[in-house]
């Protein structure tokens, strides 16, 4: 089978992840696998079959001049198009597995043009292809269910500058209602969503996002805090967000929480990612150590297994990836119970947050660390359930079932 996945990038969050887990196990079954991605600005090297659309920064401009300076409104943005559809031809492609579509990568009518030559099958990692224009509809009281017939939200990603999310809404709707399209959600949460969207009526499966529980050690943490020159007698926890100043990544919420912890010097936050934010507007106590963007998944597996507990305040996920790294690190999580979590975070594994707040945050961080050996038990049973119900096995067959029974429809 020759596959050509799409995404805005390489590398950034989950979604990037998640592509690229799919793209190396299907590679690993022996099917012919391609990658097209809008940009990739890191220095990591690109693997054999991903190429980038606007490789360099005279190309980058070029992308802002043809979407009107990244307008996010674009229907047709005709150089991807043209590029996408050659390289389908070239390569004989039987199916495209599109990511994420958003960042002036493709065009709504883009998106239908390819699903006429070819199947596709949508992963839908965001609310983009639900709303009028943002991926996270923060903020708005759900107007997309009703066809977003004004934007109270124009600034929520990626933003626009005039509210025509009702004409972006109405040309996906007539633009994505297509059956060569079968949309996948990582949650049942996300699939409630789906089937409350304007494409309520189409194809949508579940499939859990995953890891390989083979490449996620449990280390011992005594030997591990030498390694990193931890002091023992610290309270560890970690954060972890690529971009902690949007909104939805709760950065405030822990932040608060954190001025409400008592003895706080005793206390360590690291985080991954940008941490510049932390740096400014924590109290002076309370001892932070950034380990940048990490990108290595043996680092990135230290690190959850340095802490003794993951704070994950996100206010908003479809899936929550980072929580179920850290559980398969063997590290309990305190998250909120909003949207996804509480498929994935169980009262066993960690703490399960009856609502976004600070006090209760606080008050949760202080509890895990009051009760040492229930921690214990929690790090064995979060990661006997990642090897149970999130394993990357599941997900690939259940994606490459779906492959073949859409090529067979």
């Amino acid at each position: 089978m020759n596959i050509l996945y799409l995404n805005t990038t390489y590398l950034c969050g989950g979604a990037e992840k998640v592509a690229n887990q799919i793209f190396d196990g299907m590679r690993e079954r022996g099917h012919h696998v391609y990658e097209i991605v809008s940009y990739h600005k890191k220095s990591e090297q690109l693997k054999e079959g991903i190429h980038v659309l606007y490789p360099s920064m005279p190309m980058l401009l070029f992308n802002r001049l043809i979407t009107r300076n990244h307008s996010n409104t674009s229907l047709c943005i005709p150089y991807s198009r043209l590029k996408i559809i050659r390289f389908i031809k070239k390569h004989n492609i039987d199916l495209i597995h599109i990511h994420n579509a958003h960042g002036n990568f493709l065009g709504i009518h883009d998106i239908q043009k390819l699903s006429e030559i070819c199947p596709v099958i949508w992963t839908v990692h965001d609310f983009w292809p639900l709303t009028g224009h943002c991926t996270y509809p923060t903020g708005c009281p759900d107007l997309w269910r009703s066809g977003c017939l004004h934007c109270p939200q124009l600034a929520n990603y990626p933003p626009i500058r005039k509210d025509i999310a009702r004409k972006l809404l109405a040309e996906k709707h007539s633009s994505f209602q297509q059956k060569n399209i079968h949309y996948v959600v990582p949650s049942h949460w996300m699939l409630k969503q789906f089937r409350q969207s304007h494409l309520a009526a189409e194809h949508c499966s579940m499939i859990y996002n995953s890891l390989n529980p083979a490449e996620w050690k449990t280390y011992d943490k005594t030997e591990l805090r030498k390694k990193y020159h931890i002091p023992q007698n610290m309270k560890v926890l970690a954060f972890v967000a690529a971009d902690p100043d949007k909104p939805l990544k709760g950065m405030s919420i822990l932040l608060n929480a954190l001025q409400q912890i008592s003895s706080p010097e005793s206390y360590l936050l690291l985080i991954a990612g940008q941490s510049e934010s932390f740096s400014k507007n924590c109290k002076k106590e309370f001892q932070i150590r950034s380990f940048g963007y990490l990108t290595d998944q043996k680092k990135m597996n230290e690190f959850y297994s340095l802490a003794d507990l993951l704070i994950n305040p996100s206010t908003y996920e479809t899936f929550g990836l980072v929580t179920i790294e850290s559980m398969a690190s063997g590290t309990p999580v305190a998250a909120f119970s909003i949207c996804a979590m509480p498929e994935i975070l169980t009262d066993d594994c960690g703490w399960c947050i009856p609502v976004p707040d600070s006090s209760l945050l606080a008050h949760t961080i202080e509890t895990a660390f009051s009760n040492t050996s229930q921690r214990k038990v929690m790090e064995k049973a979060a990661r006997s359930r990642i090897e149970t119900i999130f394993s990357e096995k599941q997900m690939l067959d259940s994606y490459e079932t779906l492959y073949h029974q859409v090529l067979n429809h």
